[in-house]
């Protein structure tokens, strides 16, 4: 989402966002995020039988 306003006390507020540090172990824990399992499979079929099955139960 990109925020929109034209008062220049909310841009400021807007960019204030980026103002923080990660420390190292949080820049860790982040890295193992992106990495899935060993034994992780796509598989397009599974998923769309999970979803469908969790779309039935919810709608019941």
């Amino acid at each position: 989402m990109i925020p929109k306003t034209t008062h220049r006390e909310r841009m400021a507020e807007n960019l204030a966002v980026f103002d923080f540090a990660l420390t190292k172990e949080e820049m860790a824990a982040i890295s193992q995020l992106d990495e899935a399992p060993a034994d992780f499979i796509y598989d397009p079929d599974h998923i769309q039988q999970t979803v469908a099955g969790f779309v039935k139960n919810w709608s019941k």
